[in-house]
């Protein structure tokens, strides 16, 4: 075997590699450069799988470049929210850059550049080409000042995106030959994919540290529902450890309370794989209440194959009770905590839809209190309040569990008496209310004093109205016949019907007497 065989033989593979491809007359420099490349390449390995931080990781490719004499100066360049490209990780001089503004936008002079062309066009633009354009003299005038003869401008994209762009400048008069355009290229691509890597990596960092410190309760589980995770605050929450929830699940949560409805709504959304939002009674393990509003989200691979579901839970008692709190003072009289007029409306359309239904009695009493304003008068708003608060009371005494009591303001309140099966039966009922209201009520002061009632009445379906307005109105005409009789009825209470007949009986005399006068 010759000398010139055991030369190749200790040859580097890489120079076997160039010689394989009919290279073995290329130059000592060539040979040396590639192999400082093929070098370049090997220690930045060891660069990118130590995944440091995405500024760090930039930073060492940089000086990585210039360690291994890829090139004398590298840099990576990302646009501002502007356009302009601005430095990310620098190697070698900065008097390169000072003073050198560079765009992404065409319109701008500044975008003329090969910096501008790379980010616009998405494919690398090498010193051979820069020559080509009168758009780049200015560019490479600059440079010639500086010494740099060669220049090399890579594209990084990230997510299929344009993400920034790296600079490489040679002060050798070489023009970079196309195998290590491929090599520059190649490395270029690894590096966004590495970056890329990284910053995903960031991100679940920083989204794991912050669900496990999340005021918020966080559970995340599999496609069936089995929980994989906890974080402190569900702990914090429920009292429930991450292995017992992980052991048992969250039906552990459930209670007696919990609504069986939204259980179905939410088992309904995850198994078509939805979202899911609502409020849930829940137990924490001491055995306590409390409401929790749940927000949960389904979670998909690349391939949009379900693979999580992730929940987010968040103790909201204290802003139920205040929501019931402000739905009741809307809906109650706040001096006597009867109901007001919006839930009496309410109401009165769900009795005289189960009148309907069961084909029952429903009687809609309007009530006045009789000598109320002069006790108002004489003792003082203070003892009036006293006094309807009495009433009040008694009224809610008197009535069956079926039955209804509104305060409609003032001295007003409505009565809705429901089910009863005849008009005996009624009659024992409001004769109840009237012993309970009538018996004297003693002031704070020790006083007494006695209020009585006048009521009229309006009956489904013996009235032959069915509507929430005029069953209110037909009663308060019935009142008004009541009031009117004050001093001649036997009983405190008129009916529609009766105060109709009544009404007649009355305009037919008054007709009559007309007529004897004539």
């Amino acid at each position: 075997m010759s000398d010139s065989a055991d030369d190749s033989r200790n040859d580097p593979p890489s120079a076997r590699f160039w010689r394989l491809l009919g290279r073995g007359g290329q130059s000592d420099t060539n040979l040396r450069r590639q192999q400082q490349l093929l070098a370049w390449r090997e220690a930045l390995g060891a660069i990118l799988e130590a995944r440091r931080s995405e500024t760090e990781l930039m930073q060492r490719f940089c000086d990585s470049v210039l360690q291994k004499q890829v090139a004398a100066f590298a840099a990576i360049l990302r646009p501002d929210h502007e356009g302009i490209l601005q430095t990310a990780a620098l190697a070698g001089s900065r008097s390169i850059l000072a003073g050198v503004q560079c765009s992404i936008h065409a319109d701008l002079p500044e975008g003329q550049g090969p910096l501008g062309l790379v980010w616009r066009e998405t494919r690398p633009f090498y010193s051979s080409r820069l020559h080509n354009g009168p758009a780049l003299r200015v560019w490479t005038d600059r440079l010639q000042r500086l010494g740099i003869s060669s220049t090399a401008v890579i594209p990084l994209a990230r997510l299929q995106k344009g993400w920034g762009v790296l600079l490489l400048l040679r002060h050798s008069g070489d023009a970079w030959p196309s195998d290590e355009q491929m090599l520059l290229e190649s490395t270029a691509r690894v590096l966004a994919e590495t970056l890329e890597d990284v910053a995903i990596y960031e991100l679940q960092a920083t989204l794991g540290a912050g669900l496990r410190s999340a005021f918020d309760a966080v559970v995340l589980t599999d496609a069936k529902k089995q929980v994989l995770y906890v974080n402190q605050s569900f702990t914090l929450m429920t009292g429930y450890r991450s292995d017992e929830i992980m052991e048992k699940g969250l039906a552990l949560l459930q209670g007696r309370n919990t609504s069986v409805q939204e259980l179905a709504s939410l088992d309904h959304a995850l198994a078509q794989e939805s979202a899911w939002t609502g409020k849930l009674l829940n137990y924490r393990r001491d055995g306590t209440d409390f409401w929790n509003h749940i927000s949960i989200i389904p979670v998909r691979d690349a391939a949009g194959v379900l693979t999580n579901f992730l929940g987010i839970l968040r103790d909201v008692s204290r802003e139920q009770l205040l929501l019931e709190q402000l739905d009741y003072e809307s809906r109650h009289d706040r001096l006597t905590g009867l109901a007001n007029r919006r839930a009496l409306d309410d109401e009165l359309e769900l009795a005289i839809a189960r009148a309907q239904r069961n084909e029952s009695h429903l009687a809609v009493c309007m009530i006045d209190l009789d000598h109320f304003k002069p006790i108002n008068d004489l003792y003082g708003h203070d003892a009036g309040d006293q006094v309807l608060r009495a009433v009040s009371r008694r009224l809610r005494e008197s009535l069956r569990r079926t039955d209804y009591v509104a305060r409609l303001g003032g001295d007003e309140f409505v009565v809705l008496i429901e089910g009863y099966r005849n008009l005996d039966e009624l009659e024992l009922v409001l004769v109840k209310i009237e012993a309970g209201v009538n018996a004297p009520i003693s002031l704070t002061d020790g006083r007494e004093v006695a209020v009585r009632l006048s009521m009229g009445i309006c009956r489904v379906p013996e009235d032959g109205v069915q509507d929430l307005a005029n069953l209110l109105r037909y009663a308060d005409q019935a009142l008004y016949r009541a009031k009117s009789l004050r001093g001649e009825r036997t009983k405190y209470w008129v009916f529609h019907q009766d105060s109709r007949f009544g009404l007649r009986l009355e305009q037919r005399a008054g007709l009559l007497t007309e007529r004897e006068e004539e």
